[in-house]
């Protein structure tokens, strides 16, 4: 597992061992970041269920002004944070989901690019995603992704639309965004 592009390109991050993880693989999360290009620099991103934080590096290695990761195990996050020396630009909040969007939603903060991984078949992405958009942590214009598995069933999500859709064999992105008008 390595950071693909940007100011920590070629460094290698800490994977995490077993079958209990499931990691986005590389040529998913070239594409992630191809969709979302234009608007990863100066970003406020979070990395929702970040497990390593492969994702939010990313973001940071290409521009993101500051990503925020929240996940109950952060070990091997803060590990990769320390390799790739983003420690100053990322928050890390060990907790679950719903009491970190909360702790975010008092705080007034808001975010530009948000990004989900939540295990499969947990059905983790629709209380996520419509707690973030109610609590209002995605900001105007600001897109969410979510990768779940490619058998799951689309998420739908109160006042964000889903614009675009990318299939693997066996995962799937949906990509939605606050304000979009067809």
């Amino acid at each position: 597992m390595r950071v693909i592009a940007g100011s920590a390109r070629g460094r290698k991050l800490t994977a995490p061992k077993g079958m209990g993880v499931r990691p986005t693989a590389g040529r998913m999360k070239e594409d992630l970041f191809n969709i979302l290009a234009a608007r990863v620099p100066g970003a406020r991103f979070l990395d929702v269920f970040s497990g390593s934080g492969a994702i939010g590096i990313e973001a940071l290695s290409r521009g993101a002004q500051s990503a925020v990761f929240v996940d109950k195990d952060c070990a091997l996050l803060d590990k990769n944070l320390a390799l790739t020396g983003f420690t100053a630009q990322a928050t890390v909040i060990k907790d679950d989901f719903t009491a970190a969007m909360s702790k975010m939603s008092e705080k007034h903060l808001e975010f530009d690019l948000i990004f989900m991984d939540p295990p499969y078949y947990k059905g983790l992405v629709p209380p996520a995603a419509q707690l973030i958009s109610r609590l209002g942590l995605l900001g105007p214009g600001g897109v969410l992704a979510a990768e779940l598995a490619s058998d799951e069933a689309q998420p739908l999500i109160d006042d964000l639309s889903l614009y675009k859709v990318k299939r693997y064999s066996s995962s799937v992105f949906f990509f939605y965004q606050r304000g979009f008008e067809e």
